[in-house]
């Protein structure tokens, strides 16, 4: 078979293009003719392009979205954890009274506290005592309001560590009713009449 041969620019172009140009498209011709063909495409160019998967995105909206979330919880439970500290160390104090060790314990001291009593009466009231010893076992003290002579109304218990203890409570007594604050020291086996008279101070508003 013989090799066919390529058309000619006059089939491509017509033969009404002025001599001029006809001469620069066969000189352009000649040049392209002249470059060697391509090389074959290799087999790894030639197979289709897998798809690659997009690596996911660490900060989706939806991540975003519970990141602040969380940031906002931690927040706020930072802020009410600071203020349920703040309002566990504050104390509204209207009325403060010293008491006194007794011959019991005369190397000791505290202070009643009272702070503002609620709608319904309820006041909360603190102690603050140093200078107490630690009793026995199963021993504790007890802050009394004292009427007539005798124990007549519990305020609440406490023990002490090394010397020096803090306790709150809240009550609802009418403090004008009693006449004095007690401490008492109850130890396993004793009856709570026989308790000793630790810390006193008069009730005076």
């Amino acid at each position: 078979m013989s090799e066919r041969r390529p058309p000619d620019l006059t089939e491509l172009v017509g033969d009404d293009v002025p001599e001029a140009e006809l001469a620069n498209l066969r000189r352009v011709d000649s040049l392209l003719r002249s470059v060697p063909a391509p090389p074959e495409l290799p087999d790894r160019l030639a197979a289709p392009v897998r798809h690659e998967s997009r690596p996911s995105r660490l900060w989706t909206p939806r991540r975003s979205l519970a990141a602040v979330a969380l940031a906002a919880a931690v927040a706020a439970l930072a802020f009410g954890l600071g203020a349920w500290i703040a309002g566990g160390n504050s104390f509204d104090e209207r009325y403060a009274v010293e008491m006194s060790g007794t011959f019991e314990a005369p190397a000791a001291s505290a202070v009643v506290r009272l702070g503002e009593p609620d709608e319904d009466g309820n006041r909360p009231i603190r102690l603050e005592a140093t200078g107490l010893e630690p009793l026995p076992e199963g021993g504790y003290y007890v802050l009394w309001l004292e009427k007539d002579g005798e124990y007549a109304g519990t305020c609440g218990t406490f023990a002490v560590g090394a010397g020096d203890a803090e306790a709150e409570w809240t009550v609802s007594y009418d403090f004008t009713d009693y006449d004095a604050w007690v401490v008492s020291a109850r130890v396993p086996g004793d009856e709570p009449a026989d308790a000793p008279r630790i810390l006193e101070a008069e009730i005076s508003f």
